[in-house]
C-alpha cells in the first residue's frame, strides 16, 4: 500500500525531480487550510508546469477556463479538457456555479445559461458559452481540444497507454466521478509522468469544513493500494490543496 508523503512546497522540486525550486510568497504560507486560497495552488501548479514542461496535457473539469490557461502560458503543452456541457448540478437542483452577469461574460452571448432574480441576473460559469471562455477570450483555442461530456462515459479508445505526460482531476467531487476519472488517469499518463488531483488536503478540519475535499480524501485514502500499483510516489504539497503522482 502506497503512503502518502507530506512534501514542504519549499521541496516540491526535490519530489519531481525539477531543478529550480518554488518559493511560496508569504501571504499564502501563513493562510488557514481551511480557508485556503486557491490561487495558492495555481501559483504551485504553474510552477509545475514552467519546469516539468509536459507536452500533452489532459485536464478534467474546465470551467472558466483558468486551468488550461496555467498551463498553455507556462509551457508549449497542447491541452485536452473535459467539462460537462450543462454544468455540474448539486443534489435538489441547484448550479454549482454561477456569478452575477458582467462584461466578463459577454463573449458567451446567447449560448449561456442565465436567472434573473430581483436583484440580478445570474450566469451559469460552468455550462455551455462559459465553458473555458478565458482561454477562448485570450485566444489561446488553438492549442486546446475542448471535450464536452460526463467524464464517466467519455471514451478514450482511440487514446493509446501512455499518450499524456500529465493530467489534472478537477471535476466532478463526488467519489464516483473522482474513481472514474483518476482510473482515465492512471491509463493515460506515461510512465513518470504527474497525476495532479485538487482539492485534497488530509487535514480533518479541512474536511469537515469544505464539502469538496471529502469525497476526494475519502477515495484516495481508501484505494491507496490500487494506487500504488500504477504511482511510485505519492505526496501531498503543504500547504496546498493538491495531490500528486508519480507514475510508475
Amino acid at each position: 500500500m502506497i503512503p502518502i508523503e507530506t512534501v514542504a512546497v519549499g521541496q516540491l522540486h526535490d519530489a519531481l525531480g525539477l531543478s529550480v525550486p518554488l518559493e511560496l510568497p508569504e501571504q499564502w504560507r501563513r493562510q488557514s487550510l481551511v480557508d485556503w486560497d486557491s490561487s495558492a495552488d495555481d501559483y504551485v501548479m504553474r510552477h509545475v508546469f514552467r519546469h516539468f514542461r509536459p507536452a500533452r496535457h489532459l485536464e478534467f473539469g474546465t470551467w472558466l477556463g483558468d486551468g488550461v490557461l496555467r498551463c498553455v502560458q507556462e509551457c508549449d503543452a497542447s491541452v485536452w479538457t473535459i467539462n460537462l456541457l450543462e454544468g455540474e448540478t448539486k443534489p435538489g437542483g441547484q448550479w454549482a456555479y454561477g456569478e452575477m452577469e458582467s462584461a466578463q461574460f459577454a463573449g458567451a452571448g446567447l449560448w449561456a445559461q442565465r436567472e434573473t432574480t430581483h436583484h440580478a441576473v445570474w450566469v451559469r460559469t460552468d455550462a455551455y458559452g462559459l465553458i473555458g471562455r478565458k482561454y477562448l477570450d485570450a485566444g489561446w483555442g488553438k492549442r486546446v481540444c475542448q471535450i464536452y461530456a460526463d467524464s464517466r462515459e467519455w471514451d478514450t479508445r482511440a487514446y493509446p497507454d501512455g499518450f499524456f505526460d500529465t493530467a489534472f482531476i478537477d471535476g466532478g467531487h463526488t467519489a464516483d466521478v473522482v474513481e472514474s476519472d483518476t482510473r482515465q488517469a492512471l491509463r493515460l499518463v506515461r510512465a513518470g509522468g504527474l497525476v495532479m488531483w485538487h482539492d485534497f488536503c488530509p487535514k480533518d478540519d479541512v474536511t469537515r469544513a469544505n464539502e469538496s475535499t471529502r469525497d476526494v480524501v475519502e477515495y484516495i485514502v481508501a484505494h491507496r493500494e490500487e494506487l500504488g500499483t500504477h504511482l511510485s510516489k505519492l505526496f501531498w504539497v503543504e500547504p496546498s490543496w493538491l495531490l500528486f503522482g508519480v507514475r510508475a
